[in-house]
């Protein structure tokens, strides 16, 4: 059932006509599967003898003449099949099967199959299906990557993560974790009477947050927009309509820089309360964590960067002010001075900031936050940086916010709403000037309508935002971001022009080495143009 060589796709092209030629569609519409590859092994006592029928991709075949082994991968894992001669029935155009001798010639390894047959175990006590009737559902044009080595440069990973998940399909258990602690989000949050909104990801003023935005065109109405890089504002205005216990977990988007914990494009949870400051948020940021640990991913203890992290213990509460004294010995309280603090920046290599608070701010960023290893709770930042939240009711150039550290990196925003209209003005009026004067791409702009829908009134509210990445990354113990995103941000490839077809790399990719006949057959690289499908 293989063929090798360096024209596979070639070859693979012409045993799609000649399947055709015998009748049989190389690409039907469903599947008759019966029965999971773990179905099967777990429950073997109850099916030996049954017959079943098992789909998935071909990844090894064994064997010659007139009796072959292969086996077949689904989403469950691997079954053996037992394919001999004498029991295959013949080609039937009528049931889409392939008898022994056009499964040998027209079937190779990376395609999709079915097979029906009787549950059996081998004398060396394998699990297998013995095959009666073959089908093929998806003729893999492609040759798998070489089993031994699979796919090993990073960006045909991230490229072409689908390669490396059908050669190493345990990876696959990473994706899923995210998919089941984004269930365990809602469930938390739901089971506390909090109401799940879509909020516009297309928005005519970006904000409910300090960053960069993307800018698209909306043709039918010809007029600019932005890509959402906070929810927040669409949130407060549930709350002012009369919700109190809002969420969304929505796509995000920040024209900033790619590495280990930033993509342009990511997911976060958000979630307003109202009557509630954020001390609320702290206790409810630390339930969550703590829930998701313990009963969605099961590990109390996590490792980042090599280091065992408790997520189950006491979570310090630390303010910002306290943890910079401490670790550069500048007491930020008693500076009201920019060249003051601007000298404790240099004496930490660190660049000059247009405003005290700023300065205290990109210390703690800099040298303390990447120290922060347990799980900690950082509270009192400078009002420069928080144009949204409530000020400190002992000291006004401090505001009710917290931030989240575990593992030196910050998981969320979190801070008492300014529900003030008057004073929220005043502050996106000094964001315009300091955007103005200093080329602050980031700085929140004025957004009327949100102080219009403010001036109605909105009670006392907090708010959380932990990053659904950066939290997938904590619980699944993974390096990068772009380890927990099956599809992330990457630089086009360069495109052949209209009249330059593309050449395309056997072997699964940039210099994806060929299967062998064990794990996949495949061309070497470098195989000549393509022939097309007719």
């Amino acid at each position: 059932m293989g063929t090798s060589g360096n024209t596979f796709r070639a070859q693979c092209i012409d045993k799609v006509r000649r399947i055709k030629a015998l009748g049989i569609d190389p690409y039907p519409s469903t599947s008759r599967r019966t029965h999971m590859a773990a179905d099967v092994h777990e429950r073997f006592d109850e099916l030996d003898g049954q017959v079943v029928t098992v789909a998935g991709r071909m990844m090894s075949r064994r064997g010659h003449g007139q009796l072959v082994f292969a086996d077949v991968q689904d989403q469950s894992g691997r079954i053996q099949l037992m394919v001999a001669s004498e029991n295959l029935s013949p080609t039937s155009p009528e049931h889409g099967t392939l008898g022994f001798d056009d499964a040998a010639q027209l079937v190779d390894i990376g395609d999709i199959i079915e097979a029906e047959g009787t549950v059996t175990r081998t004398r060396r006590g394998e699990d297998s299906v013995r095959v009666d009737r073959f089908r093929l559902l998806s003729k893999s044009l492609q040759p798998l990557p070489d089993k031994w080595h699979g796919v090993t440069d990073e960006e045909v990973l991230a490229r072409k993560r689908y390669l490396d998940l059908i050669m190493n399909p345990a990876k696959r258990e990473r994706f899923v974790m995210v998919s089941d602690i984004l269930l365990g989000v809602r469930t938390f949050l739901n089971e506390r009477d909090f109401v799940e909104f879509n909020t516009p990801i297309l928005q005519p003023l970006y904000g409910g947050g300090r960053a960069q935005p993307f800018r698209t065109h909306v043709n039918a109405i010809d007029s600019d927009y932005y890509l959402a890089i906070s929810h927040e504002l669409y949130l407060k205005r549930l709350i002012i309509a009369g919700f109190e216990r809002v969420y969304t977990i929505g796509r995000y988007f920040r024209n900033e820089g790619i590495d280990k914990t930033h993509n342009p494009e990511f997911s976060m949870l958000e979630t307003m309360t109202a009557f509630e400051g954020y001390e609320f948020n702290m206790d409810l940021t630390e339930a969550l964590y703590k829930h998701l640990a313990a009963d969605v991913v099961g590990k109390k203890t996590v490792s980042v960067k090599g280091q065992p992290v408790d997520l189950m213990g006491e979570w310090p509460r630390e303010s910002m002010l306290d943890l910079v004294h401490r670790r550069c010995g500048i007491d930020f309280r008693a500076v009201g001075d920019l060249d003051v603090a601007n000298a404790a920046l240099a004496d930490n290599h660190l660049r000059p900031q247009p405003t005290v608070g700023h300065a205290l701010t990109s210390l703690f960023e800099e040298v303390v936050a990447p120290e922060l290893i347990q799980p900690t709770i950082v509270y009192g930042y400078p009002v420069e940086v928080s144009p949204l939240a409530k000020a400190m009711a002992d000291d006004p150039r401090f505001v009710e916010r917290f931030e989240l550290y575990v593992g030196g990196i910050e998981q969320g925003d979190n801070w008492s709403e300014l529900n003030d209209p008057d004073e929220l003005g005043r502050r996106f009026q000094a964001e315009q000037q300091r955007r103005g004067a200093v080329e602050d791409v980031e700085a929140h702009p004025v957004d009327h309508e949100f102080l219009e829908a403010m001036e109605y009134g909105m009670p006392p509210t907090t708010g959380v935002g932990p990053g659904i990445e950066r939290l997938a990354m904590l619980l699944t113990e993974a390096d990068s971001i772009a380890d927990v995103i099956f599809f992330p941000l990457l630089r086009p490839l360069a495109l052949p022009s209209a009249t330059e077809p593309a050449e395309r790399t056997a072997g699964g990719g940039e210099g994806a080495p060929a299967a062998s006949e064990e794990g996949g057959v495949g061309a070497p690289p470098g195989a000549a143009k393509p022939p097309e499908i007719q």
